[in-house]
């Protein structure tokens, strides 16, 4: 095409879009009457200088002075102060500071000001001053974003500190570590490497004393082989006491002048120990040549002292055994203030006949009296007791005689509800955790999908967001995109560059690579189209280019349309980049206003020009949107499986597959998430997925409804939109809800807003994506993931409907999933401190904990045994190895690095009781500059000028030229709001293939080879063919589509819609008469749903449509109308009045004009002369207004 005829139909766009804009006819807004973005409807207050005065704005802002040089008309020149770019991404700090601030206020909720306040009670202590110069935070958002992470950082170690209290310091509190034994376990305590025995309620080690010599007098030595007879026994009998000595204020000298009552009394008790006659008596005054033993009181002098270095403990018994003793067995083993006593001696002797004149009587008789209660009560006389009327002095002496002679022990409250109460509560916890295991082993076990359908017959956007990708990931993802096993003619391939990015290791920017990959002939240049980006500031204006086509790989051919997010000619650093999200919205946002018949923008204009009459797929049949990462290799059944599972549940509203890992075994870094990856699909998201509530479906592999069966919109809804297309993302919250979650946010966003619809997993739907190789990545990348968890998480518990109930629902389920993240390092905590209770036995260990993780590992091994995936048992093993940086390294680095942002040009002021978002910017940008058209309305336009099925011009100057330097970017700058309107507009070109449109997968019969030949991979494959036939046709096919296009003033066209023949007749015009006269009572379609303007002819058909006969309904339930013949209004001359150009034509025109002309030899009557030529008629009447609008333009009024 050549350059004059190029910019002739880019001004010919540009004065329709811009005036229907200005005209006020189109501006309903964006998506739906608002979704994130700002409402565009026109005011009735503005009066027309208001307009006119926001016309003149744009050039107003596009220039850096001006002067009026009044003589002679000349024009003075405008020079435009350069501008200089800084670094970042997704609107932070891709401009310099600015001179320009957009002011927005928000109010701040009840629940924000809280929390704000909670924030500053915890970080009182770090004063502002303090963080403005040793943390180097200059900015109020940024120190309150830092303020914010310490907060919940303070929140998750009292929740630590809760925790690890419940299961460890809670029970050392209510029953601390007791060093006591039973009898039982001191008789099991015998060996030659551990010996221990009992003496009078006392446990003693005996095993190193056992083994020494020197033990006995000189004439008795005791051999280690008699002292270890009392390994394991009560030794009691071995060291009897004497009454005299033990009770020296009850038994008088008078009873027993000699030292020689002992209990038991020789003939008085029938059970004694069997062991005594074994044992050697230590009995005091027995051998005078032992001083030890000469002693009367050798066991509290030489005994005690001289085994206190054994001494492990006390002997306890069962309160049970107890009572059993004294009721069954009529044994008086009595409880006093939870001490043991053995009375029966006692009362042995008392009653013993040979007890003259009560020697043996030496308690006091009112507590004799109490022994004697024939079975009453229980073991336990503590407030019998307390009751007995006596005196403090004599039940003290009663006491501590009763402590020396009879006291065996006290009694076992380990078993007490005290000392149970924290088992309980971790056997009550365990039980709910083994029941929730339970239910995901037995999900884990019945997921499966049926066979799929060898040919389902939906359609579905692949969506494919490509940054920094290498090659090789790029290829594999189109390649295995390209060959499922699904129906070429049903899928779209939607690639969609953020930005001209050089990733680490490319030699090209990744759009290159993307572009080279399909085919695209490097010299064509499509002209820029506008949209407003997610982002702040002047970085909402993005400009996109838009690339179509068929890519071919192992005999399977697919549609495929490439975006490339260019950025505006402002920026020089990472241009065009807006981030993920955007690249989300942008598509998203395309289907919402299909479906609601809204105005679009350039970029979206295209995109549905390029989907609709270039590839032939009308974007009204598509009902899935699959997101794949450019990274995942997708297997081939898997789109097949996803779209069956949603065929037979209509209440699915989204899907996902297990993603493996492609690289397993390329480091250790990506060997230790293989069994990672495994059982959070096969545990975590089959267990939610019972729910029906995959709270994360993957952005790298995962599948939406665009919409129900019965029309309503689901991923496209409003309420989606709205929410995710959040334009201030400045608090602590939003960030890691927006900035690094946006896949799990979106998962959020639709079980919020469709609680009755599903969210599933199914695991025979596989892909295999590319885990991070490096330590540095894979933190980089759990910092994100963790961080975005609990943000999303915490959004999910105040969902108001959520299914289930109590323990049995899914609030509950999402509760322990954002417990379980806050808390995940007290478990490599936990089992530190098993270790080391078990190592230095300062607390029983933790049997129950550690058979629970059994249980649950264990569990895992079966679903994978049964499976027969034999190899994750050795995953399993490298997971564990890993477990202490999965557990802890991960998650605090995670929590401490919660602000780690980049903050942008930004500002929050917190005041009045609102939050004043403050934007800097280098420059202003009103997004109602954007223009935004009907479909409808613009397809009627185009197919008035003839270029309907046309693709875009290569904007390229030097296409064909062997020097890549002499080449434009694939980036020029042909597009920009602030810039000209018509370089944003639609372009058109003569087809290489011959004057036909075809098919999109051929030429019809007897007809050219179509653009679409499957052997070609792009529509623009050979800008030198077109060149060829530009010179002959060009101005024919243009001014005839116009004259035969055009409706007369009578209104003999229908308004809203054209014969669908006529874009076919307009690549030859040889075929115009015949295609427009043929059939005066041709079919239109009106009022369609979605507002497709009409369906394509049998002559122009492609096999994603029909065209409908008269009278009947197409599939979007549209009515077939006929058309009035456009013989008589076709046939009207250029110069009729119809095409008069109106005053905002001119003055758009004057506009673009002034913005490319040299104005210091440019005047008026050359622009007067240059309008003519453009609109082909005398423009002498608007002389005047002429002369007005560009004075106005220069002085910017």
């Amino acid at each position: 095409m050549s350059n004059g005829r190029k910019q002739q139909y880019l001004e010919l766009e540009s004065n329709q879009s811009v005036s229907t804009n200005m005209n006020g006819q189109d501006k309903d807004g964006i998506f739906a009457r608002g979704v994130g973005f700002e409402d565009q409807n026109a005011s009735d207050a503005h009066d027309d200088g208001k307009q006119r005065q926001s016309m003149f704005g744009t050039l107003r802002n596009a220039m850096a002075g001006r002067q009026n040089a009044g003589a002679g008309e000349k024009l003075s020149a405008i020079k435009e102060k350069p501008r200089q770019s800084m670094g970042g991404t997704g609107g932070e700090g891709n401009m310099e500071k600015g001179n320009h601030e957009h002011i927005e206020a928000v109010e701040i909720t009840r629940q924000r000001k809280l929390w704000v306040l909670f924030t500053w009670m915890t970080t009182f202590w770090a004063p502002s001053p303090l963080l403005s110069w040793c943390g180097r935070m200059k900015r109020p958002d940024v120190r309150m974003a830092w303020r914010e992470k310490v907060a919940i950082c303070a929140i998750v170690l009292l929740l630590w500190f809760i925790l690890l209290f419940i299961i460890i310091g809670l029970g050392l509190i209510l029953c601390p570590k007791q060093n006591v034994w039973t009898m039982d376990d001191v008789a099991n305590i015998n060996t030659p490497k551990k010996s221990f025995m009992s003496t009078r309620g006392y446990v003693y080690d005996i095993t190193d004393f056992i083994k020494q010599t020197g033990h006995g007098n000189a004439r008795n030595r005791a051999r280690p082989d008699q002292l270890s007879r009392y390994a394991g026994f009560d030794t009691n009998t071995s060291f009897p006491i004497t009454a005299r000595a033990a009770c020296p204020d009850l038994v008088s000298a008078e009873r027993d002048p000699n030292y020689l009552i002992q209990y038991p009394i020789s003939g008085a008790s029938t059970n004694v120990d069997p062991q005594a006659a074994v044992y050697f008596q230590h009995k005091p005054q027995t051998d005078p040549t032992s001083e030890e033993l000469s002693s009367r009181e050798f066991y509290w002098k030489y005994f005690e002292p001289g085994m206190e270095n054994f001494k492990k403990g006390g002997v306890v018994w069962k309160m049970d055994w107890l009572n059993s003793m004294y009721k069954d067995q009529s044994t008086q083993w009595l409880v006093i203030n939870k001490e043991v006593f053995y009375i029966q001696p006692y009362i042995d002797a008392i009653n013993y006949a040979g007890n003259h004149n009560d020697t043996y009587n030496f308690l006091d008789s009112r507590f004799e009296a109490l022994l004697n209660r024939g079975g009453y009560g229980t073991a336990d006389i503590t407030e019998d007791w307390l009751g007995i009327n006596w005196d403090a002095a004599t039940q003290q002496r009663n006491y501590d005689c009763i402590k020396r002679l009879f006291y065996v022990g006290k009694v076992d409250e380990r078993q007490g509800v005290r000392c149970l109460f924290t088992n309980y509560m971790l056997v009550a916890f365990a039980c709910v955790l083994m029941l929730v295991v339970l239910v995901k082993f037995l999900t884990a076990l019945q997921f499966s999908t049926k066979t799929p359908p060898t040919n389902p017959e939906k359609f579905v956007v692949c969506q494919v967001p490509c940054y920094t990708e290498d090659e090789e990931s790029i290829l594999k993802t189109i390649n295995s995109l390209t060959e499922l096993d699904y129906q070429s003619t049903y899928k779209l391939l939607f690639l969609i560059c953020d930005g001209n990015i050089v990733g680490s290791g490319n030699e090209k920017p990744t759009p290159r690579i993307v572009l080279d990959i399909l085919g695209v002939d490097p010299e064509y240049d499509p002209p820029g189209r506008d949209y407003l980006a997610i982002a702040e500031g002047s970085r909402r204006h993005n400009i996109g280019k838009v690339y179509s086509g068929l890519y071919e790989y192992e005999g399977n051919t697919i549609p495929f349309i490439v975006v490339v997010k260019v950025g505006t000619p402002d920026e020089a650093n990472r241009s065009g980049n807006r981030g993920k999200r955007d690249s989300q919205i942008l598509l998203m946002s395309f289907f919402n206003k299909v479906h609601f018949n809204l105005p679009m923008t350039p970029l979206e204009l295209e995109i549905y020009h390029q989907m609709r009459h270039i590839l032939g797929i009308p974007p009204r049949n598509y009902e899935y949107l699959l997101q794949v990462d450019a990274d995942t290799e997708v297997m081939p059944d898997s789109l097949a499986r996803l779209v069956t599972t949603c065929m037979g549940d209509r209440r699915i509203a989204g899907i996902c597959g297990e993603t493996m890992l492609g690289n397993e075994n390329t480091s250790w870094t990506t060997m230790i998430q293989v069994y990672e990856y495994f059982i959070s699909h096969h545990m975590a998201k089959a267990f939610e997925s019972l729910f029906g509530s995959v709270t994360c479906l993957p952005g790298c592999f995962s599948m939406f409804r665009l919409r129900t069966t019965d029309g309503k919109p689901l991923l496209i809804a409003k309420p989606v939109l709205e929410a995710y297309s959040e334009l201030h993302v400045d608090t602590l919250h939003k960030k890691n809800l927006l900035s690094l979650g946006e896949d799990r946010y979106l998962t959020t966003l639709m079980m919020k807003h469709f609680p009755r619809f599903k969210l599933k997993f199914i695991q025979d739907a596989k892909c295999k994506t590319i885990a991070p190789e490096k330590w540095s990545v894979l933190m980089s990348q759990r910092r994100r993931w963790i961080n975005s968890t609990i943000h999303n998480l915490a959004e999910l518990m105040f969902l108001p409907n959520m299914c289930g109930f109590c323990c049995f629902s899914m609030r509950f389920v999402v509760f322990l999933d954002l417990f379980g993240t806050l808390t995940m390092p007290c478990t490599l905590i936990y089992f530190a401190y098993l270790i080391y209770a078990a190592v230095r036995n300062i607390a029983d260990v933790g049997y129950i904990s550690l058979i629970l993780i059994g249980c649950i590992y264990g569990v895992q091994a079966i679903i994978f045994i049964l499976r027969r995936e034999w190899q994750h048992v050795g995953w399993m093993l490298i997971y564990l190895l890993a477990y202490p940086l999965w557990s802890f390294v991960l998650p605090v680095y995670s929590f401490w690095h919660m602000d780690d942002f980049s903050w942008g040009n930004t500002r929050v002021v917190v005041g009045d009781g609102k939050r004043k978002i403050i934007i800097e910017d280098d420059k202003e940008f009103d997004p109602d500059s954007i223009p935004q058209r009907r479909w409808m309305e613009y397809e009627k336009e185009l197919a008035m000028a003839g270029v309907l099925n046309a693709p875009p011009p290569n904007m390229n100057p030097n296409a064909g030229s062997t020097k890549e330097d002499d080449r434009l970017s694939l980036y020029s700058s042909q597009s920009g709001a602030h810039l000209s309107r018509a370089e944003s507009s639609m372009a058109f070109t003569q087809m290489p293939g011959g004057n036909t449109p075809q098919s999109m997968y051929g030429a019809m019969p007897g007809q050219p080879q179509s653009m679409f030949d499957p052997r070609l991979s792009v529509a623009m494959t050979n800008p030198q063919m077109m060149a060829m036939q530009q010179q002959q046709q060009q101005n024919a096919i243009y001014d005839n589509a116009v004259r035969q296009s055009m409706a007369s003033s009578s209104g003999a066209m229908t308004p809203m819609g054209y014969d669908p023949r006529l874009s076919t007749a307009m690549y030859n015009p040889q075929m115009q008469q015949a295609s427009v006269h043929s059939s005066p009572h041709s079919t239109i379609h009106q009022g369609s749903f979605i507002g497709e303007g009409w369906m394509p002819p049998a002559t122009n058909m492609s096999m994603y449509s029909a065209a409908p006969a008269a009278g009947s309904v197409d599939i979007y339930g549209s009515q077939a109308m006929p058309m009035q013949d456009l013989g008589g209004s076709a046939t009207h001359s250029i110069h009729s009045s119809m095409f008069y150009p109106t005053d905002d034509q001119i003055v758009d025109a004057v506009r673009r004009i002034l913005v490319n002309a040299d104005l210091s030899t440019t005047t008026k009557k050359a622009i007067r002369a240059q309008l003519a030529q453009e609109f082909n008629v005398d423009l002498s009447a608007k002389k005047e207004f002429i002369s007005k609008v560009v004075d106005q333009m220069l002085v910017g009024s």
